[in-house]
């Protein structure tokens, strides 16, 4: 090594010599070297030479090889296993190797971290976790992996913006690094989610300690641009080998748990549970790849016209939200919505529908699409939260309109949940000009005094009720009825299901002006829009035509 010591003796540089290659691994894991240089030949010629702890060594820091002879086949292997670059021990001198280890460094750097908070990428994260796990299946030890996930992130990135949420994140993965040792590894997943590697370990309980630390600092208040932020964490942690033994596995366990975690109220950390029988994994599973969903763009809307016979167009459309899983494709809403409720997932979702829909109706807006009304419904949690009218208008603000173009669709069980408080969201509503509607009107409670006391806009009659009603004396009474009720309040009535030619005389010839359903189009994806307002309106021009 005299001749690397003689290049490096004029650089900033300092040069420490470890004997062997535990003594080098024990010089990574203490955080004592900021890059590794190979002599590979030397390296070879010791007793504990062992191929997989020199592919963990390159995994933890950037890496130059040394060879006293170039072997193309050899060099290109060992890049595979992580090293930056591969060089001739001859041609050593000092401007080059700098230069070689500063490229090292930079590579290492741009290819397996995140470039915003500076911790290991999802890439390295995995290396580096396979490679842990073959340490401690081989001095037979124990490690934890923990799902870091921050509660409440979403709605500061949402109210303070981008700039912020990455301070925020920055600052979180300060704090992870701090709660954990030199010889562990913190990575960035993606978003919000942070995995911790916990090596080492007597006793896999032990990793509680660490989600404990992690859970009280990550907890205290972070201050951006003067305004105090607080977040919390919540945690799954799954132990290796008693949980699984492969770095997916145990990944994919630590997230169940972390789910589990969130499900009990946040801030707190939980194990994997192995009691769980296979029906509870399946809808927890299901529940995580929900929230990924809701996190990963799987979530879209279609949307359904909403017509003024009388007038004869589309005056508003109501957003329907659709699942497109990337392994089942279109996963209708019966099938997940009941186990969004279910888990607690109805507030980040209708967060991202009243986004998604405010954006949507600005972008036709844009395309000079004729001025509509956008429907959407707002779930029983989402309703009685204290940030509802902040959230609403602080999209309607973003995307550029007025509060009469958003309607919201409440069902009867949410706005009776709790009168006064409902009596006051609801005056706070339409104080600021948004749009209130009773969904599936008729179908809930039997008390009809909300009607007099509520500011409301408009009920929807129920499509079970409509679909019989030329049939059934009860429905066609019922629909009667709530037309009537309607028109005593002042109030707009929708119905929906329309299905037939029948369905549509009947509520026209009773005084109902708007409807929906199948007969005049069904549910479509936002470029189809405008296509289905034209075409809508023509087919009532041809059938005002036909009956002149």
């Amino acid at each position: 090594m005299q001749s690397v010591r003689a290049a490096l003796a004029d650089s900033d540089w300092n040069l420490s010599c470890a004997k062997d290659l535990d003594e080098a691994t024990e010089a990574i894991a203490l955080g004592a070297i900021d890059a590794l240089l190979i002599d590979l030949e030397n390296a070879s010629e010791d007793d504990s030479f062992d191929l997989v702890q020199l592919m963990g060594m390159f995994l933890c820091v950037p890496t130059v090889v040394l060879m006293d002879r170039f072997a193309p086949s050899v060099a290109m292997e060992l890049v595979k296993l992580g090293a930056q670059d591969v060089r001739l021990k001859s041609e050593i001198d000092g401007g080059w190797l700098v230069a070689a280890i500063d490229c090292a460094m930079s590579r290492s750097q741009m290819a397996r971290y995140d470039t915003l908070t500076g911790l290991p990428n999802r890439g390295l994260l995995f290396d580096r976790l396979n490679y842990a796990i073959s340490q401690a299946r081989r001095y037979k030890h124990q490690l934890a992996v923990l799902f870091i996930d921050l509660d409440r992130f979403k709605f500061v990135n949402d109210t303070m913006g981008h700039e912020a949420g990455d301070s925020l994140l920055k600052t979180i993965a300060g704090r992870i690094r701090e709660c954990m040792r030199e010889s562990d590894t913190v990575a960035r997943l993606g978003g919000d989610e942070f995995i911790g590697i916990v090596t080492n370990l007597n006793d896999g309980m032990a990793a509680a300690n660490v989600a404990e630390k992690l859970v009280e600092r990550l907890s205290e208040p972070v201050t951006i641009a003067g305004n105090q932020v607080t977040v919390s964490p919540s945690i799954g942690i799954s132990v290796f080998p008693s949980d699984a033994e492969t770095g997916e596995e145990l990944v994919k366990l630590a997230d169940v748990a972390m789910y589990q975690a969130k499900q009990t109220g946040g801030s707190g950390y939980q194990f994997y549970r192995p009691d769980l029988n296979s029906d509870a994994l399946r809808r927890i599973g299901l529940g995580v790849a929900l929230q990924r969903a809701i996190r990963g763009h799987e979530l879209e809307l279609h949307y359904q016209p909403q017509i003024d016979i009388q007038e004869g167009c589309v005056t508003g459309v109501e957003a329907l939200v659709r699942w497109r899983h990337p392994e089942r494709g279109l996963v209708p809403p019966d099938q997940f919505v009941p186990l969004a409720e279910e888990l607690g997932l109805m507030v980040p979702m209708g967060d991202w529908i009243l986004q998604e829909a405010c954006r949507q109706l600005k972008t036709w807006k844009d395309q000079g699409v004729p001025p509509l009304r956008m429907a959407i419904n707002l779930s029983a949690h989402q309703f009685n939260r204290e940030s509802l009218l902040e959230h609403v208008l602080l999209w309607i603000e973003q995307a550029g309109l007025n509060p009469a173009n958003i309607e919201l669709e409440l069902t009867e069980s949410s706005v009776m949940r709790d009168p006064e408080a409902t009596a006051e969201t609801l005056e706070s509503l339409s104080a600021a000009g948004v749009g209130v509607a009773i969904d599936d009107f008729g179908t809930g409670y039997s008390s009809l005094a909300y009607l007099k006391r509520f500011p409301l806009d408009v009920l929807k009659i129920d499509g079970s009720f409509v679909r019989d009603v030329t049939t059934d004396e009860n429905d066609a009474a019922i629909v009667k009825t709530i037309i009537g009720l309607a028109e005593h309040f002042g109030l707009r009535v929708v119905a929906e299901g329309v299905e037939t030619i029948e369905h549509l005389e009947f509520l026209r010839m009773n005084g109902c002006r708007y409807m929906q359903g199948y007969y005049f189009a069904r549910p479509m994806k936002a470029e189809d829009v405008p296509a289905a307002i034209d075409d809508i309106a023509a087919r009532y021009q041809q059938r005002a035509s036909v009956s002149v």
